[in-house]
């Protein structure tokens, strides 16, 4: 992530704690590619202030879909990571690790405004098309 430029070294007063979780995979417990890096944010989030949106219901999207002889999915990878964080923001999303602390740049999982702020974002670029023949849902 560092070498991405998803995450830069900082110093800040904030901290939350790094959380490895384990996958659904068939690996065995001392793989690296077994565990799933999170961050646990819990208490960052207890306090975020953040504008709301609303997520659509899938059952209201499926129930729209008009009958069409082409359906298809579009797969963002690392969504997420394609939203900048305000650089104001940055420093809120460290965590801590035994190299060092390290800060989010872009938009991690676990923030409890990520995904209505990448809805949004998705709303507002397919904006011409939604509804004519484009639906957006977010799965997590």
């Amino acid at each position: 992530m560092l070498r991405e430029g998803t995450i830069c070294p900082i110093q800040s007063p904030y901290a939350s704690a790094v959380v490895l979780t384990r996958k659904n995979n068939d690996l065995p417990p001392d793989s690296p590619q077994a565990y799933r890096f999170a961050i646990d944010y819990r208490k960052l989030n207890a306090i975020t202030k953040y504008p709301r949106y609303s997520l659509p219901m899938i059952d209201d999207l499926i129930t729209n879909i008009p009958h069409t002889g082409v359906m298809s999915t579009l797969d963002l990878k690392s969504g997420y990571f394609q939203s900048a964080i305000s650089p104001k923001d940055i420093e809120k999303t460290a965590f801590i690790t035994r190299n060092g602390t390290f800060a989010f740049l872009r938009m991690p999982f676990g923030l409890s405004g990520a995904a209505p702020n990448f809805q949004k974002a998705i709303d507002i670029i397919l904006k011409p098309v939604i509804g004519r023949f484009v639906s957006v849902y977010m799965c997590g």
